[in-house]
């Protein structure tokens, strides 16, 4: 299936991944801390994420993950979702993370199948992320194009909200589908969301889903 061939090896499997523009007019910059997302003016530039956000259990980050019940109308949970170590081009990280989480879900069928995921790692500490952030930065700003699993894969840099220390956006374009992922470095942790479809990758759910897993990740982390 799709999804499965698709979003589930490169879209869940690449949480721990982010997308550098190749030029410094279009590299995404680091992102002021906020305690809110709502409005970038009106934010005061405070906390986030707190300290006691260094570690939370693998219960306690699953429970951070974004819910049914939080996702657009007509999305359903797909219990075919997968994790791995696939990183773009292969390149090696210099950590790795303690705890991943993640969760799929899936709408429509077909041809306008399209299916979303969120995610999140954590690693060690706060600088164990940062520094993890910036090599997968470093990788893919020579890593354009790659064949995975007998299909090219094109990556292109994309416009992403700025959230927490950090965020990047990717796309995807393959002889069969579109992906569009977006990332966040935020304290100790990479978090993911994507969206992917042969006819819509549905961006603005995309950047909804990250506005929504990071605030629900922070408020988790102040607990």
């Amino acid at each position: 299936m799709f999804h499965r061939k698709y979003f589930g090896a490169l879209g869940v499997a690449a949480m721990s991944v982010a997308l550098a523009a190749c030029s410094n007019s279009a590299t995404p910059t680091a992102a002021k801390p906020v305690a809110s997302h709502s409005s970038a003016a009106s934010s005061p530039a405070s906390s986030s994420p707190p300290p006691q956000a260094a570690v939370l259990t693998k219960a306690q980050l699953t429970s951070a993950l974004l819910p049914l019940s939080q996702m657009p109308a007509g999305w359903s949970t797909d219990s075919s979702s997968s994790t791995g170590d696939k990183t773009f081009c292969n390149y090696l990280q210099p950590h790795k993370a303690q705890v991943q989480v993640s969760r799929t879900f899936q709408k429509g069928g077909g041809l306008t199948a399209t299916v979303a995921s969120v995610g999140i790692r954590q690693y060690a500490s706060a600088s164990d992320a940062a520094e993890s952030f910036a090599a997968m930065e470093k990788a893919l700003e020579s890593c354009h194009k790659e064949t995975y699993q007998g299909s090219v894969l094109k990556y292109l840099p994309m416009s992403v909200d700025k959230l927490g220390d950090r965020s990047l956006g990717v796309r995807i374009d393959s002889d069969a589908a579109t992906l569009l992922q977006q990332f966040a470095l935020d304290g100790p942790t990479l978090i993911n969301v994507g969206t992917g479809g042969m006819a819509d990758a549905e961006a603005d759910t995309a950047t909804k889903l990250l506005h929504d897993q990071v605030d629900r990740y922070e408020a988790a982390a102040r607990k």
